[in-house]
């Protein structure tokens, strides 16, 4: 009894660690962005769809030697955000998804095809690692570079650089930051710890562990903020964090914890997770094009995720 409660404690401490410290982690920032004067479309991508809380827990599954539940995260993650968070949203209000997004969709889309493929292929070693979080940082300045109003209001940030007033870069935002990933780095390592002994106690593999629980718990941040999209009519934000959290996990999380130890693929595992994350991203591409979520369109992709997580564990 006292393991399982052990067990429990660990995730559910940890998951509470990581979405409080993501939270505040992703508050700092979003004000330190704001100073340098990033447009509101790209910091939906590069914050909302910032995901320390997933890099960190594949960091750590990977150092720990636990490649499978390193990898199921990813894969997990990735379907919950896609499939529940906008489900979720679009169920409780139908979201207009504005024709500019259609350009970051497939911004994201075509960055992601490198890490889908080594997926496929069987194995990331530590250079694919490597050179997955290289091309995230190509496709961050990318962005900037092409956000054309963010360029200019950076270049006036500059030009103000000699007023010494520039109070998003100190005080609570520093602080945000900081404590979000002080909160991050304890709640990773418990909330790795228990999903390890869940394993153990309930005999399911890392893969299926990293697929439904911790990608659930890592996720709930984007289900969240799907739940104060839908209140606050703010779709763009929504849809540019889901297709900035996608490619940030492929590129970001999966090449930081390759690069920590090789990763292999056990193909039987993702055999499912795999083609359900391709299928749910072309889905949310279409809906992106048609530029409308009705509320029955939302009821079928949570219905979706129901019968992933169904199929997965059943596997």
């Amino acid at each position: 009894m006292l393991p399982t409660l052990i067990t429990l404690a660990l995730l559910i401490v940890g998951t509470g660690l990581l979405i409080m410290g993501a939270d505040w982690f992703l508050d700092g920032a979003s004000d330190l962005a704001r100073a340098l004067g990033i447009s509101a479309l790209v910091t939906g991508v590069l914050l909302a769809g910032l995901e320390p809380e997933e890099m960190l827990t594949a960091a750590i599954a990977s150092a720990r030697g636990a490649p499978s539940l390193a990898i199921g995260n990813v894969i997990g993650t990735n379907i919950t955000i896609t499939a529940a968070a906008l489900g979720l949203s679009a169920l409780i209000f139908p979201m207009t998804i504005d024709r500019n997004v259609r350009r970051q969709a497939l911004i994201a889309s075509l960055v992601s095809l490198f890490p889908i493929a080594l997926l496929w292929l069987g194995i990331i070693t530590q250079l694919a690692g490597v050179l997955l979080l290289a091309v995230f940082i190509g496709y961050t300045i990318f962005l900037l570079r092409t956000d054309r109003e963010a360029v200019k209001r950076m270049a006036e940030a500059e030009d103000d650089d000699d007023d010494d007033e520039h109070p998003r870069l100190r005080g609570k935002a520093v602080l945000l930051t900081c404590g979000g990933l002080i909160a991050m780095a304890v709640g990773g390592p418990a909330i790795v710890e228990g999903a390890l002994r869940l394993t153990v106690m309930s005999g399911l593999s890392q893969g299926v562990v990293g697929a439904t629980i911790v990608s659930l718990g890592t996720g709930a941040e984007m289900i969240a903020l799907g739940i104060s999209a839908a209140r606050k009519r703010r779709s763009d934000m929504l849809v540019g964090g889901i297709l900035g959290s996608f490619a940030y996990n492929l590129l970001v999380t999966l090449g930081l914890a390759a690069a920590i130890h090789p990763l292999p693929v056990n193909r039987q595992e993702v055999m499912i997770a795999l083609p359900i994350m391709i299928t749910v991203h072309l889905i949310l591409l279409l809906l992106i094009w048609h530029g409308k979520i009705t509320r029955w369109m939302g009821a079928l992709l949570l219905a979706g995720y129901i019968a992933y997580l169904i199929s997965v564990v059943i596997a």
